[in-house]
């Protein structure tokens, strides 16, 4: 028993004196390479961040170029009107999404940014109408979706004699472009 007790001392005696040797022997990293490889870190985030800027900038330039207005100049907003007409209805017909009805609203000019709403009446199913929004978020033009209206009330559902006319519902749609106004001078 005593055997036991004196290799239990001398081995606790040798495992604290090597660990004393040890980290008197080999020092560990100094404080100063700890926070420089802190610092490293942040800094390799900032870079990181400041290339997908860097990608995305394009796109924003693109998004403010398609959407800015001079304040005086109407012709700029009446042709991006049409253009967002025709490309409304290319969207529209490429999604196989019938229209019923789209309408043109007055414009209305808000501090810096112009409004132009369109009615819109379309007949689809509520997959191409996911995808019709979908689409409408990746415009490069500025459109606000003002309101949408899913006529789906229980006289549909008893008068329809056929399911397939059930899945087309017929939505009624408020969107509208918004210009950002930049004032000459």
């Amino acid at each position: 028993m005593k055997r036991n007790y004196s290799l239990f001392f001398i081995t606790s005696i040798f495992i604290i004196g090597f660990m004393l040797f040890n980290e008197r022997m080999y020092d560990p990293l100094p404080t100063e390479i700890k926070n420089l490889e802190e610092e490293q870190i942040t800094y390799n985030e900032k870079l990181i961040t400041a290339q997908i800027l860097a990608e995305q900038l394009d796109h924003v330039y693109t998004v403010f170029e398609r959407n800015m207005a001079f304040k005086n100049d109407k012709s700029l907003k009446e042709v991006a009107s049409i253009e967002f007409l025709n490309t409304l209805t290319d969207l529209l017909s490429d999604l196989e999404i019938t229209v019923q009805h789209i309408k043109p609203g007055r414009k209305e000019e808000r501090d810096l940014y112009t409004y132009i709403p369109y009615n819109l009446e379309i007949k689809c199913t509520y997959d191409k109408f996911g995808k019709f929004v979908t689409e409408l978020e990746k415009s490069e033009r500025l459109i606000s979706i003002d309101s949408f209206i899913l006529n789906n009330g229980l006289e549909r559902l008893t008068l329809s004699k056929n399911p397939e006319e059930l899945m087309n519902q017929v939505v009624e749609m408020q969107i509208s472009t918004v210009a950002l106004n930049k004032k000459r001078g």
